[in-house]
């Protein structure tokens, strides 16, 4: 508990220290107000450019050669970043677990690691994650959100192959290890960006995609248990590493984004203004000064909800052995119960997207709370479970959606660090809350979700027209 508590204060004091650095470069640039002005013209010129780059790229043919185009990009677009980066961040955040077990179990003698100290090098992932998602709020100041969902990818795709090769340094495996997989954890921010970018590409379907990420994620997790479990389980780790966390990133950045090298382009002129001292902080500027009080009040009723879900959702997982003897059987039950809940949050903006976060987080909150109140292995502890993992799966939906209908897309930049931030620092908690008794952690979930409840009923269901 305590590791945790740490975990979450560095999260909360890290957003504090960037707040008071960012008021104090605000001030140092007070006199620059006229060139910041004319690198905003010229950073907006570019991101209006490279937003409809893929577009007028297809656009140039006969009227039905462009719609038939229009539908081959969103398919590039949906199949590389939906499913290659969305969907398969299953692998990302669950196959680490599983690779680990063949290391110590095949005790490879060119990897000299015991498991106590691969299970270390774990705990650097999900500290990767937190300090990740305090680090995206000055990287998407500086890159538009393709190039941050480009940027990531590439990583990613340098770390699949860092995963398999730097380890190998016998003098300083642990160290490299632990390197590869805190890189690893900072990287796994692309989830929530390429949600945003999704939504920018498609307006208006941001329930229906996420929806659809969401179960094909859950989809790719169950193949990915049962064919590390049993096709590939004599496999060596590092073919199934490479398999699963390489590729996808390849297929993903050559798929989805048809001008890559343009967009590779476009990102080296924003660092070449950088290097030249030119401010590129008109866009953080305008997020920080122009976002209006009430605006600020409902980032933090926003910043609750993305906390309570990751909490609660990943608590529930963790909550395994407290609901059945058989935590096998439960955690399945449990998962499996994801892919159904994405068919109720495609249609979340059919019933109103703030009704339907608000009707998951209650629902969550009496299942959790009465849940609390069953026996282990009975049928109704479960089937609550079951109710209560639903619901959360729904809400983890549609805060995303909320974030891009209710903030405009210039303050996106500064909504979705901070709710990420808040996310994680949620998620650093789950485990510890999750190990206690059922009667104690479920109950504790449950109130994190009246909370958010709360908090849901203060959003607006859009951004007033001043503040768009």
């Amino acid at each position: 508990m305590s590791f945790a508590a740490v975990l979450a204060l560095v999260a909360f004091f890290s957003a504090l220290v960037q707040w008071g650095s960012r008021r104090a470069r605000r001030a140092r640039r007070t006199k620059e107000a006229k060139q910041v002005e004319l690198f905003g013209a010229l950073a907006f010129g570019i991101e209006e450019e490279r937003l409809v780059s893929n577009r007028e790229e297809f656009l140039v043919n006969s009227p039905g050669e462009n719609e038939k185009n229009e539908q081959i990009l969103a398919f590039r677009v949906i199949l590389g970043v939906g499913i290659c980066f969305g969907s398969f961040q299953a692998p990302w955040q669950a196959l680490p677990v599983l690779i680990d077990r063949k290391i110590a179990q095949d005790a490879d003698p060119f990897l000299p690691l015991s498991s106590a100290q691969i299970t270390f090098t774990q705990t650097a992932m999900f500290v990767g994650w937190l300090l990740g998602a305090v680090m995206l709020h000055p990287l998407m100041q500086r890159l538009q959100m393709k190039e941050v969902v480009v940027f990531l990818a590439a990583i990613m795709l340098g770390l699949s192959v860092a995963t398999i090769t730097l380890p190998y340094i016998t003098a300083l495996s642990m160290t490299l290890l632990c390197l590869v997989r805190l890189l690893h954890g900072m990287c796994l921010n692309i989830q929530g960006v390429q949600y945003m970018y999704m939504q920018h590409c498609f307006p208006g379907r941001g329930s229906e995609l996420c929806s659809l990420v969401n179960a094909l994620y859950a989809v790719v997790a169950v193949l990915m248990a049962v064919l590390c479990g049993t096709v590939t389980l004599t496999t060596d780790w590092r073919i199934e590493a490479l398999t699963w966390f390489g590729l996808p990133m390849l297929l993903g950045l050559f798929v989805g984004f048809p001008d890559l090298g343009s967009v590779l382009r476009g990102a080296s002129q924003i660092s070449l203004h950088i290097a030249r001292g030119v401010p590129v902080s008109k866009i953080e500027e305008e997020a920080e000064e122009g976002m209006s009080p009430a605006m600020r009040q409902d980032l933090a009723n926003l910043g609750i909800c993305f906390m309570a879900t990751v909490f609660a959702y990943y608590g529930l997982s963790y909550s395994a052995d407290s609901l059945s003897s058989n935590p096998f059987i439960s955690a399945t039950l449990i998962s499996g119960s994801d892919v159904l809940a994405c068919l109720f949050a495609s249609c979340a903006s059919r019933w109103g997207l703030l009704r339907a976060q608000l009707g998951g987080f209650l629902a969550a909150a009496l299942s959790l709370l009465a849940c609390a109140l069953g026996t282990v292995d009975s049928p109704f502890t479960i089937s609550v479970a079951i109710v209560a993992r639903m619901a959360l799966s729904v809400v983890f939906v549609t805060i995303y959606v909320a974030l891009a209908q209710i903030f405009p897309e210039r303050y996106q930049k500064t909504a979705l660090p901070t709710c990420e931030i808040m996310a994680r620092a949620g998620g650093c908690l789950s485990p510890s809350c999750g190990t206690l008794p059922a009667h104690i952690s479920l109950p504790i979930f449950g109130f994190a979700c009246l909370v958010a409840t709360r908090a849901t009923m203060k959003l607006p269901d859009k951004p007033s027209i001043k503040e768009r």
